[in-house]
């Protein structure tokens, strides 16, 4: 057990890392090279993998990573939408400040690392997996374990979708800041200016993902 769920979280990280890239087919032998795994593991994993939505099995074909075609991107920024809109108005209706200043204070270490080591590839990284940490932790707020879940599910297909772009680290200190004017709507207990904010917000990253947006330089 603990072999096949390593095999498969390195398998998800590689993807997650566009080292596979969307629509690519692969072989299970290609994959366990990849990995130095053997082929009991690596099947796990394809069946977990497929189960998420990150790849699709053909008969005769192989192993596909998922395509992110315009639809595809669409439809996953549109399911993110409503369910963080929904979650962000609940944090308004039902969190206490503390509730909205933890989230804050996360936002602000990455900040902080950014602005003392701007170049750093390793701290970009990490300031990378707290963006998107920032927006699960305001999905589990809402304690619902199958909107966590599903949430889960459709973060990892965009971010496979936009690891195929390339890393998007280039935006990393604008949308923190983007982040904290929406804590500050969510303080001041104004849901329709939260809304607004985290919509844009979103709107963005889709427009990046789209290719119909250039990231930053």
């Amino acid at each position: 057990m603990s072999l096949r769920t390593d095999v498969y979280e390195q398998l998800k990280d590689r993807l997650l890392a566009g080292e596979l890239r969307t629509g690519q087919f692969v072989s299970q032998r290609e994959l366990a090279d990849l990995l130095g795994a053997t082929l009991n593991p690596v099947r796990e994993a394809i069946r977990k993998l497929e189960a998420e939505g990150l790849i699709n099995v053909y008969a005769q074909r192989g192993i596909q990573i998922v395509e992110g075609g315009p639809k595809a991107i669409n439809d996953s920024y549109d399911y993110r939408l409503l369910l963080e809109t929904n979650a962000l108005k609940l944090l308004i209706a039902r969190g206490d400040d503390e509730a909205i200043d933890a989230l804050a204070r996360g936002v602000e270490r990455s900040l902080d690392a950014l602005a003392k080591a701007p170049r750093d590839r390793k701290i970009r990284v990490a300031a990378l997996d707290a963006d998107y940490q920032f927006h699960k932790d305001l999905i589990d707020f809402q304690k619902n374990e199958i909107i966590s879940k599903h949430y889960s599910l459709n973060a990892a297909r965009l971010r496979l979708f936009r690891a195929s772009l390339g890393e998007p680290l280039q935006r990393l200190e604008v949308a923190g800041r983007e982040h904290l004017e929406v804590l500050e709507a969510c303080r001041a207990r104004d849901a329709g200016l939260a809304v607004a904010r985290l919509a844009e917000h979103i709107q963005i990253s889709r427009e990046h993902t789209l290719g119909v947006r250039p990231m930053p330089v």
